[in-house]
This record gives C-alpha cells, sequence and structure tokens, in this order.
C-alpha cells in the first residue's frame, strides 16, 4: 500500500485555499485525487488567470488532472461519468455556481447515492454571507482571530499564515473521513458542509467560550495567550532575534527562572502586582545572549522556550529535516525540487510523495480512456474544447 487512503477516488473541482488544502490531505495518504480545472485561459472574470499551478506546486502533488468545459453538455457528461466511480466530490465555490453548471449536490447525488459531496467555502453553504466573496483574512476577521492578534491599544495584526484556509482544508477532511467512516455502516454517503470562517471560529474556542460563560469580552494583548502574562511571550536577545517563552505551569516557570537566574519571582508568576517586574526582570535577561544562546540553555531544561525563526530557518531545523519535514521530490524532466514533508506517520501504511503536481494535458487521455472513450473520441472532444 502506499497510504491508508489507497484505493479512495476524489473527484476534485477545487481552486484556491482551503480545496487544494484538503485534496492535498488526502493525495499525500493514498488516495486516488483527480482534479477537474478549466481548460484553456480563464474566461470571463478569470480571464488571464493561470488555471492550473506549476508541476513543482506541493499543493498539489501526488494528485491527477483534467481540464473539462462544464460549461457545456459533452463536458458535464464526462463529469457525471466520473462521479459514479468516485467517493469523495470536493467543492469550493459559491453555492448558485455550481447549481448553475448542474454539479450541486442534489444533483449529482443521484448518480452515485454512496457519494461523500464535501463543500468548503469561506462562510458556508447556507445563511446570510453564502453569497460573499471573500479570503483568508475576511475569514480570519470574522472568527475572531485578527481581532485577537496585536498589540493593545494598536491596530490588529494580520496573523502571519494562511490559517482560515489551511484550518478550513483540515477540517473539510476531517469531515469527509467521518463520512467514509458512516458510509460503511449506512451503505449511503452524505453531504458535508465546511465553513472556513466556522473552522476559525472553534479555534477561538478558548476566547469564545470565556465569553459566552462570563459575559467578559476578551482584549487583544490583554489575555494570557495575547501578550499579558510575562510566562507567555515574546522576548528580544543580543542578537536582534527572539525566543518564545511558554512557561504556563507553575514548574515549567520556575525552571524558567532558575535558569535565567531570578528564581525569587517563581512564586510571583500570578501574582498581577509583580507582573510589570518580571517583564522587565525578563526583557533585561533575555537581552544578554543570543537567541541560539538561550535556546541551546534553556529548551532542554523543561522551560517551554522556542526559537522564533524565520521561514529559510524553518526549513532548515534540525527536527524537521529528522522528521522528514523538508523532501526531495523527482521532477519529470529531471532534477528535483524541495518540498514540505508529510505531516502523518504511520507505523504500518505510511504515505508517500509519489509525483509533484501534474501539467495539465498529463493524464487527460489517461482519464478518458478509464470511462470508456476511444483515443479518436479524446482528440475529438479535445478539439472541440470540451477537454484538455
Amino acid at each position: 500500500m502506499t497510504g491508508p487512503l489507497e484505493g479512495i477516488r476524489v473527484l476534485d473541482l477545487t481552486l484556491l485555499g482551503p480545496g487544494p488544502h484538503c485534496s492535498k490531505v488526502f493525495a499525500d495518504l493514498g488516495a486516488d485525487v483527480l482534479r477537474v480545472v478549466e481548460p484553456g485561459p480563464g474566461t470571463g472574470r478569470r480571464k488571464g488567470r493561470k488555471m492550473d499551478s506549476s508541476s513543482g506546486y506541493g499543493m498539489r502533488r501526488n494528485t491527477r488532472v483534467i481540464g473539462l468545459n462544464l460549461k457545456i453538455l459533452e463536458g458535464r457528461e464526462i463529469l457525471y461519468k466520473l462521479v459514479t466511480r468516485s467517493d469523495v466530490m470536493l467543492v469550493s465555490s459559491r453555492p448558485t455556481v455550481y447549481r448553475r453548471l448542474g454539479v450541486d449536490y442534489d444533483t449529482v447525488k443521484g448518480l452515485n447515492p454512496r457519494l461523500v459531496y464535501c463543500s468548503v467555502t469561506g462562510y458556508g453553504a447556507t445563511g446570510p454571507y453564502a453569497e460573499y466573496a471573500g479570503h483568508d483574512i475576511n475569514y480570519q476577521s470574522l472568527g475572531g482571530s485578527v481581532g485577537m492578534t496585536g498589540r493593545p491599544d494598536d491596530s490588529p495584526v494580520i496573523p502571519g499564515g494562511t490559517f482560515a484556509d489551511g484550518a478550513g482544508g483540515m477540517a473539510a477532511a476531517i469531515g469527509i473521513l467521518a463520512a467514509l467512516v458512516a458510509r460503511e455502516r449506512t451503505e449511503t454517503g452524505q453531504g458535508v458542509d465546511v465553513s472556513c470562517a466556522e473552522t476559525i471560529m472553534d479555534l477561538m474556542a478558548v476566547s469564545i467560550d470565556q465569553h459566552l460563560g462570563t459575559g467578559d469580552v476578551p482584549e487583544r494583548g490583554r489575555t494570557m495567550t495575547t501578550g499579558q502574562a510575562p510566562y507567555y511571550s515574546i522576548y528580544r536577545t543580543r542578537d536582534g532575534r527572539y525566543v518564545s517563552v511558554g512557561a504556563i505551569e507553575p514548574w515549567f516557570f520556575e525552571n524558567l527562572c532558575r535558569e535565567l537566574g531570578c528564581e525569587e519571582l517563581a512564586p510571583c508568576q500570578h501574582d498581577e502586582r509583580k507582573q510589570a517586574e518580571i517583564f522587565k526582570v525578563f526583557k533585561d535577561i533575555f537581552l544578554s545572549k543570543t537567541r541560539d544562546e538561550w535556546v541551546a540553555q534553556l529548551a532542554p531544561k523543561d522551560t517551554c522556550v522556542a526559537p522564533v525563526y524565520t521561514i529559510d530557518e524553518v526549513v532548515q531545523d534540525p527536527q524537521f529535516r529528522d522528521r522528514e519535514m523538508v523532501v526531495e521530490v523527482g521532477l519529470p524532466e529531471g532534477g528535483t525540487v524541495r518540498q514540505v514533508g508529510i505531516p502523518y506517520k504511520f507505523s504500518n501504511t505510511p504515505p508517500e510523495i509519489r509525483h509533484v503536481g501534474p501539467r495539465l494535458g498529463d493524464y487527460t487521455a489517461g482519464v478518458l480512456k478509464e470511462l470508456g472513450y476511444t483515443t479518436e473520441d479524446a482528440a475529438t472532444l479535445k478539439k472541440q474544447g470540451v477537454v484538455a
């Protein structure tokens, strides 16, 4: 086996953000993921957009691709044949788009009652915002993460990653996997509706539950996890770099104070009158050594300290290297490209990166042959602009 999901067929109609992240999870875990993209250059509002990612783009690795024009009957007929042999169909556009194209859940479930149909969108398939346009920053803003990021009495800060897209993709993968397990009992598929904004809300549950339980409104920079506490903060070091401290538990904080030479502050961890003093002492002490010197001293001593990395440092870290989170993948034309590895480790069915993202046209003939089309049929369909 090449992964725990070998034998699962995923039909992926998504373009950007959470959809590709979700299908990457399935592809890395061994599923047969077939992407359906618009053939040729983008049309209408998509004019000028490159519709197919480059072969080295890690988000589309381990997948196959076919160009299908779903705006004409012949293209939809091919898609419907693919639906009948798929376990999962993944979409990410707003609901009206798929209803207009005739590939919404109510239409396709009649073709394959066992199909798990997942819609992963910014705001969800229902509700007053279902047809709103948006991107990651909007979903994080609505879900509360942007509003809680930054310093008090200053503007909110854009988080350093596309966390709504990533979390939305992972939530979609979890939902699909759960639906596949349910299908084993019921023999019937179902629709799965995932909202990126709601996944951010779920990730913000600590702050939101606090508000729901007490009525208090957590403020940016004034909670334990947003900068209020000296034992959970970022400190500048002598070389202008930074370390992160997350010594929440009293024994970790005591270890930290001992290593920093200020053990007398350990009993004062939660004394509100001492917080400013502890901050100042910590800031001054951390400025006395370089980041890497502090990490070498503190990380092995149960202090919950780690370096704050730049991206180029992340990919060089020995922990990530040891766990194969930066890998070399062969290119069809020769040579290799580096990509982020697979974060799921299995003892019996280890996943692998089988190939980089394909180019449009690499798999079209093979997919059509699987559906019963002849070589002549494929050539005609390509000439008509139905496939690419």
